[in-house]
């Protein structure tokens, strides 16, 4: 019988710390997969980054930090997103006043400015 592979200091894995030159972000992860999949989505991000100005940057963070404060918001949205792509078109409903007819979880400074230009 041929003993399974073990993870952690018994492999020869105990921890590692991930450090980015750019930014000075730093991950300490488990597992050398973990390792892995810190570093290729840190430089992901990096390049989604460089690749956006100034308006585009801080508009795509308001959005993010918008759908990541209700993850279910962010897969209705693409349920929606997906309807349309598949009707060809737009639905015929009262547009959405975010905070007024949708819920609104988060109470950050960029969302509680936003509901206050409203």
């Amino acid at each position: 019988m041929i003993p399974e592979p073990t993870l952690g200091s018994a492999s020869g894995w105990d921890q590692a710390v991930y450090r980015c030159g750019r930014c000075g972000a730093e991950y300490t992860v488990p597992t050398e997969e973990a390792y892995l999949e810190a570093v290729g989505v840190h430089s992901d991000a990096h390049a989604v980054w460089d690749r956006l100005n100034l308006i585009e940057r801080d508009g795509f963070v308001s959005i993010l930090r918008t759908i990541l404060s209700a993850p279910e918001l962010g897969f209705e949205f693409l349920a929606l997103a997906d309807r349309q792509q598949h009707t060809g078109g737009d639905t015929q409903s009262p547009p959405a006043v975010l905070g007024k007819n949708t819920q609104q979880s988060d109470s950050s400074p960029s969302n509680a400015t936003a509901r206050a230009t409203e």
